[in-house]
């Protein structure tokens, strides 16, 4: 009898304790909340955030006008070296392209007028940054000839520890073209250009004119 009434007491406690009753929270939906998945900075933290958002857009800014700089101080520089092939048709001809480069082929004065032509029309594509990475490449192309003729015709004069006597290597300048041009044969113009302002984008230009040639949608 005693053994019926413990097994009844046992059972009565169990049945208490499982059944006890709990208050149900309520479901929370966190997409109605915004922030789901999210961990909502608070105090110092969301003003932290915001210093750094904001250093970052400054430092954005200083770097689309940087570029936009070096890119108009490159193409003013660069455009006077086209008039001044125009000017000296024969003698640069004879002097440059007849002695060094005779190999081309073609009429020799041609290569004179093209790599006038290049750096004129060029200066003003790039610019404005217009189609500005084929620009860059094939004004790159003549400063890279240049930076030969001068090698060619002076040597290296111990670049790149040696005092040369005019201070300055007589390929320098064709050379630090040559870096330039080519960062913007890579890079593109930037965003304060053409390309990005009325083409959207360079590369996706050329990949919409890719996709009409080759008739994908």
């Amino acid at each position: 009898m005693q053994m019926v009434l413990f097994i009844s007491l046992l059972t009565s406690s169990a049945a208490l304790f499982k059944g006890s009753p709990t208050t149900p929270k309520k479901a929370v939906d966190s997409k109605a909340t915004g922030f789901a998945g999210r961990v909502v900075p608070t105090g110092r933290a969301a003003v932290s955030i915001r210093q750094e958002q904001t250093f970052d857009e400054a430092a954005q800014v200083v770097t689309d006008l940087s570029t936009t700089a070096l890119r108009l101080g490159t193409c003013a520089l660069m455009i006077h070296h086209g008039f001044d092939k125009l000017d000296h048709v024969d003698g640069f001809t004879a002097n440059v392209v007849v002695k060094f480069f005779g190999f081309l082929p073609g009429e020799p004065s041609f290569w004179t007028y093209s790599a006038a032509a290049t750096q004129i029309v060029g200066a003003g594509l790039l610019g404005i940054g217009f189609l500005s990475r084929p620009t860059a490449a094939a004004m790159s192309g003549t400063m890279i000839a240049a930076v030969a003729f001068h090698l060619l015709n002076t040597g290296p004069e111990g670049f790149p520890l040696s005092v040369p006597a005019q201070h300055s290597y007589n390929f320098e300048l064709a050379a630090m073209y040559v870096v330039t041009l080519l960062y913007f044969t890579a890079a593109g113009a930037g965003p304060l250009s053409v390309d990005e302002k009325v083409l959207g984008g360079e590369l996706r230009f050329y990949k919409g004119l890719f996709d009409q040639i080759s008739g994908e949608s």
